[in-house]
């Protein structure tokens, strides 16, 4: 099936490969969820045409839809392998590599640092992990990096991995712009209204008597709203809807609710296997029309593509705008005409979340359309309705007299995110996760400062606590708290409120955790464990593993350890062995009878000179024809 890029996925093609082909070789592509983000890195790969590609992804099931993506956009020619904890042949020679974080991680000692051309980073948010982000510094190769939310949910930035935005479309844009499937955005509540109580506060606010705080009003005026009766509104859409829920055991509860609704979750299976696969079943029995309805948590934030979503259900309160904008995208899929939204909002910050993105995509509709076509369109605009040709909110009368409300509560924020940084920190805020718990205990402390504040300097200054300033003033007092590797760092570190939570991205000149923790017997240079290597029979990378125990002061990654390693094969002084040119080789290949490219591979190992892809191996290649004398 071919495919051709999309308007929104046109601009960013162009600017990714203008990072691509610069001085730095990076580029980091932010497009919000639902205006495909892989098929775009496909379009962008086969663009940029490097030889040799790795897919770095953070779980099976985006590996698996990354895979089916660029197969519209590359033909049966293109070689792709997949490198995960299922498979793992024919990765050496593919083309395109599709590998997990985890596996290529456990795995990097045995590929050279200059295997691949471009390495390309899905979901990028999650590089800052200790875990992921030496792989991701590992390959010399060109990184493109996409995501719908660079900002993490702690203080660490990707950027300092992958440089500043080459392109950003906000979801905002998107729908301003009609990028996206047409938007019905309901906004109702799961908690009955107190009507007597709501008029009551309505009178006294118009009559200036007494001002109120949200938590007041909020106390005061919502009533939880039975499951049922929320299951009965939702069950009156005859599309397929994911539900969002606050916690497995109310999802749980929900289902039981809905007519036709299972659950999906990470909660461990029995005998603490993992749910994936139950996950799965899930997602195949609602593509297939066996069930109508989802109730998820977290799990279907991200790496999720149900393409027939026609109804996405809040029932719960996100404190992250980060997640609520990864929900909403779940039915944001190309290929339908519209996702109706039903927000059963709980409390008033939620219907001020709401109405300031209201306000922000007619702001740029207004600003990207002519009022020529705003009438064409048959645009309108209230104080509390919004509808333009791809989008549509709509506010109850309930809610519009809460916005009243709203309007005249107390909102002593403070003015600047100076200040609010000082509170934030006095409270023991340690990351953006952590404020959306904690930043209640300050009632003038804003619960999106990110969104409050248009000079907002990023998490990571925001809530700068002043870390040690050098990698061994750290180690020191990582020492003394009885650290002894990366997960006891976890632990821990959070006694010393100068130790940073990821120590690669506060030390550029990290150098790793044995060092780092006193435990540093190894080889000063990669020239004395060379030989040392040598001595023990190494000849290749993969019997590296497996044999350097031997010696202790061998590094278990010494492309790690030592800055200016070389290589595998000069570290194992095997570069000499492969015939030096093509010409010599494609004597040795044709007097072992190889007659054909497919034969080559299982055939060169017999002369151990020959190399295992000459077409690589020599710039000068000829083509095989030539090469295997026809």
């Amino acid at each position: 099936m071919k495919v051709k890029p999309r308007p929104n996925q046109v601009v960013a093609i162009k600017a990714a490969l203008k990072g691509l082909h610069g001085r730095s070789k990076r580029a980091l592509v932010v497009m919000a969820t639902g205006l495909g983000k892989t098929l775009t890195v496909a379009f962008i790969t086969k663009q940029y045409s490097a030889k040799r590609v790795l897919f770095l992804v953070h779980n099976n099931f985006i590996l698996r839809h990354a895979v089916d993506e660029f197969r519209k956009v590359f033909n049966e020619k293109t070689r792709i392998a997949c490198y995960n904890g299922m498979s793992k042949a024919g990765a050496e020679n593919a083309d395109i590599v599709f590998a997990t974080w985890q596996t290529m991680g456990r795995n990097l000692g045995k590929w050279d640092r200059n295997h691949f051309g471009l390495v390309i980073v899905d979901e990028a948010h999650h590089t800052g992990a200790e875990t992921y982000l030496p792989v991701a510094k590992y390959f010399s190769a060109a990184k493109l990096a996409i995501t719908a939310t660079p900002d993490r949910t702690d203080d660490l930035d990707i950027r300092e991995v992958f440089g500043p935005e080459v392109v950003n479309i906000t979801l905002e844009e998107a729908i301003a712009r009609g990028w996206l499937p047409r938007i019905e955005y309901h906004v109702i509540t799961d908690k009955s209204l107190d009507e007597n109580t709501l008029q009551q506060i309505v009178g006294e606010i118009r009559q200036g008597k007494k001002r109120f705080t949200m938590a007041e009003v909020n106390r005061r005026l919502f009533i939880r709203k039975r499951e049922e009766e929320i299951a009965q509104i939702i069950d009156g859409y005859r599309q397929k809807a994911i539900i969002f829920c606050q916690s497995i055991r109310h999802a749980e509860r929900m289902a039981r609710f809905l007519s036709a609704a299972e659950t999906f979750h990470s909660k461990k299976g029995k005998g603490g296997r993992d749910n994936q696969d139950q996950n799965l079943a899930v997602l195949q029995s609602l593509a297939k029309g066996w069930i109508r309805q989802v109730c998820a948590v977290n799990a279907f934030n991200e790496g999720v593509n149900v393409p027939s979503i026609g109804v996405v259900v809040f029932c719960r309160v996100t404190e992250s705008l980060t997640i609520f904008r990864q929900q909403l995208g779940r039915g944001l899929r190309p290929g339908k005409e519209k996702l109706i939204v039903l927000d059963f909002v709980g409390n008033l910050e939620r219907i001020q979340l709401v109405q300031d993105m209201m306000n922000k995509v007619a702001d740029l509709h207004e600003q990207l359309t002519s009022p020529q076509a705003r009438k064409r369109e048959g645009y309108t605009r209230k104080p509390f309705e919004v509808s333009g040709a791809g989008f549509e909110f709509t506010f109850s009368d309930k809610v519009v007299d809460l916005m009243e409300v709203m309007g005249q509560c107390e909102q002593d924020f403070y003015p600047t995110w100076q200040e609010a940084s000082k509170a934030a920190i006095a409270l023991g805020i340690r990351s953006s996760r952590s404020y959306g718990v904690m930043y209640k205990k300050d009632p003038r402390l804003h619960s999106y400062p990110i969104e409050k504040y248009p000079d907002f300097p990023g998490w990571k200054k925001f809530l700068d606590k002043g870390y040690y300033i050098t990698w061994q003033e750290a180690s020191k007092a990582a020492i003394a708290l009885g650290v002894t590797d990366f997960d006891s760092y976890k632990i821990l570190h959070h006694k010393d409120p100068m130790l940073p939570p990821a120590l690669y991205f506060q030390y550029p000149d990290f150098p790793g955790i044995d060092e780092f923790l006193g435990r540093e017997t190894f080889y000063p240079t990669w020239q004395e464990a060379a030989k040392a290597a040598i001595a023990l029979g190494i000849s290749s990378s993969t019997k590296y593993n497996p044999t350097y125990k031997k010696d202790p002061r061998l590094h278990g990654s010494p492309f790690k350890k030592y800055p200016d390693f070389p290589g595998w094969k000069k570290f194992l002084n095997t570069e000499s062995k492969v015939y030096p040119s093509w010409q010599e080789a494609s004597k040795a290949a044709i007097a072992l009878g190889i007659s054909t490219a497919p034969s080559y591979s299982p055939t060169y190992k017999k002369d151990p000179r020959l190399p295992s892809n000459p077409d690589r191996r020599y710039p000068d290649f000829p083509g095989w024809s030539t090469f295997l004398g026809k």
